[in-house]
């Protein structure tokens, strides 16, 4: 899940005023100790609330001038067109003005900094796939149908995250010094530069990655940076890893599926697969489910390749080969 840095950041002011919960401290505390930057940052906001009282920090431009006027006319009413009648008056009367301005500069300021935050994006498919999209770090992605990637306008910081939910073909823009984080349903896949496919239905139990060139390294979400090595899996190309939400176990293994990626090539290549086989890329790559009269001949082997072929096409060179009838009822697809 791609959090919003801002309640990551106003939960870091909570902490540093002492008035999070355990539970809370505990999420700050990770935080904190997820990358220099955040450790940065944290102490750039304890270094201005300890210059500023902590209870007059507010997030609200508008209603911190209010306060800052309401102190200064409270304090002084005349500050800026009286004339003091000693020098100490004076020299009082103008720093104490001065402490309170600085004081609400630092407010306001800090209230900038949170109002800086990139807004996230949302990039969505519904019925068709989509072309080669790209994120505003060059990465390119292609996503399948029903999908959803969630990415900031723009990546700040040391590290580029965004979400997933859906299939989707990334090629990352390589950059060493900004590794690239994928949030998918309870996994995440941490790279560098490479290409891969990664697999989360919404609402399934399930993640897949499958690693096209280079490498990645998948983990469970949450789990802390110098934790991440040990709690994953480092996969190579040509491996694939399958992490379970309910049991929480990565299940490392060697692709053997030759159409993993048909729904964005539009190649289906079989050898010496089964009927079965066949009739389950075809339901995955048309979206369009089959009933099987005889069981038998799902027994049958196909070596075949179709290269953008309508769901006609193929299925009239199956009838052919296998001697099947196929009956499209709008619904589904009866095997004869």
């Amino acid at each position: 899940m791609l959090l919003s840095k801002n309640k990551y950041k106003r939960l870091i002011i909570k902490h540093i005023q002492g008035e999070t919960t355990a539970g809370e401290q505990r999420i700050a505390e990770a935080w904190i100790l997820k990358s220099p930057e955040n450790k940065r940052l944290y102490e750039t906001y304890k270094g201005l609330l300890i210059l500023t009282d902590r209870k007059q920090v507010h997030f609200d431009a508008d209603k911190a001038w209010d306060i800052f006027s309401h102190r200064i006319h409270s304090d002084n009413p005349h500050a800026f067109n009286q004339r003091s009648t000693t020098p100490r008056r004076k020299i009082i009367a103008y720093a104490a003005v001065s402490g309170i301005a600085a004081m609400m500069l630092i407010a306001i300021g800090l209230f900038n900094i949170l109002q800086k935050e990139p807004s996230i994006q949302q990039f969505t498919t519904t019925t068709s796939i989509s072309d080669a999209y790209q994120l505003p770090d060059g990465t390119t992605v292609v996503l399948n149908r029903n999908s959803v990637v969630k990415y900031p306008e723009h990546f700040a910081g040391g590290i580029r995250e965004i979400s997933i939910f859906g299939e989707a073909f990334f090629e990352v823009s390589h950059n060493p010094d900004k590794p690239f984080v994928i949030h998918a349903s309870g996994l995440d896949i941490k790279v560098v530069g490479t290409s891969f496919n990664v697999e989360a239905p919404k609402g399934g139990d399930f993640v897949k990655v499958t690693v096209n060139t280079g490498k990645v390294l998948v983990y469970p979400t949450g789990t802390l940076p110098e934790k991440s090595e040990t709690a994953g899996l480092f996969l190579s190309a040509g491996e694939i890893a399958t992490y379970s939400q309910q049991s929480g176990q990565i299940l490392k293994g060697v692709s053997d599926d030759l159409n993993v990626l048909s729904w964005k090539t539009g190649v289906l290549t079989f050898r010496e697969s089964r009927l079965a086989e066949v009739l389950k890329a075809l339901e995955f790559k048309y979206q369009t489910p089959f009933i099987v009269d005889n069981q038998d001949v799902l027994n049958q082997r196909l070596t075949a390749r179709f290269e953008n072929d309508s769901l006609d096409n193929v299925l009239e060179t199956l009838s052919l080969i296998f001697n099947l009838k196929f009956e499209n009822n709008g619904r589904q697809i009866l095997v004869h």
